[in-house]
């Protein structure tokens, strides 16, 4: 498998925009509604189902590694001054299903957010200030 250049912060966990935008796969925002909720829905590899939906609210359910134990839920919704990954965060969610995975190497843009599924299975979704990376062992917020 081919290294993927990455020119941001050494300390930060995030992967930079440019490494999305220059080196990963676009998908057409239109193929991921479903007719669950309004928004585009995405599974992900590491079994996550994700949506981004009214003015680019975004989150992803399932298995949030490294979260506080019962923690099923992160994500942004409009007017919220931080990341999210408390229990209750779940009754802020559509009922959302992913019919369709957002395939490794590959982003979905949508309402103003940016998600991408990373080479090595990770889950990066961004929107201005607020981000979150769910990787194969532990999920990092911003801000926190």
């Amino acid at each position: 498998m081919q290294a993927e250049p990455n020119t941001g912060d050494p300390n930060s966990p995030f992967p930079t925009t440019n490494l999305i935008l220059n080196y990963y796969g676009r998908v057409k925002y239109d193929e991921y509604f479903t007719s669950s909720s309004g928004g585009v829905w995405f599974s992900t590899p590491l079994g996550l189902n994700c949506g981004i939906w009214d003015r680019g609210a975004f989150a992803c359910t399932g298995d949030i590694r490294g979260a506080p134990p019962g923690t099923t839920n992160v994500g942004w919704v409009s007017g919220q001054i931080r990341m999210r990954w408390d229990p209750g965060f779940a009754v802020l969610m559509p009922p959302g299903r992913a019919e369709r995975d957002l395939p490794p190497r590959t982003y979905i843009e949508y309402n103003g957010t940016r998600c991408a599924t990373m080479a090595d299975t990770s889950t990066y979704c961004q929107r201005g200030p607020f981000r979150f990376f769910v990787t194969p062992s532990r999920t990092w917020l911003a801000p926190p």
